[in-house]
């Protein structure tokens, strides 16, 4: 049987780590969307120079387009 104790500070510190780069990934998605809009550069390049998940910033890039 696996028996291992609950640790509430390291749970803690996990999921502070994961809100962390929750937060950087949607910055980096908003500073893509902006290049593409702003500057007219390809959702690919933007994506790579801001680092972010190119599928994220085409699905919202698509969303916003469509709102419009």
């Amino acid at each position: 049987m696996l028996s291992a104790k609950y640790n509430y500070k390291m749970d803690i510190a996990v999921k502070k780590e994961e809100a962390f780069k929750d937060g950087q990934e949607q910055k980096a998605i908003e500073a893509a969307l902006i290049l593409i809009k702003e500057f007219n550069i390809k959702p690919e390049l933007a994506a790579e120079k801001m680092n972010a998940p190119l599928e994220k910033v085409l699905e919202l890039q698509k969303n916003i387009t469509a709102e419009v």
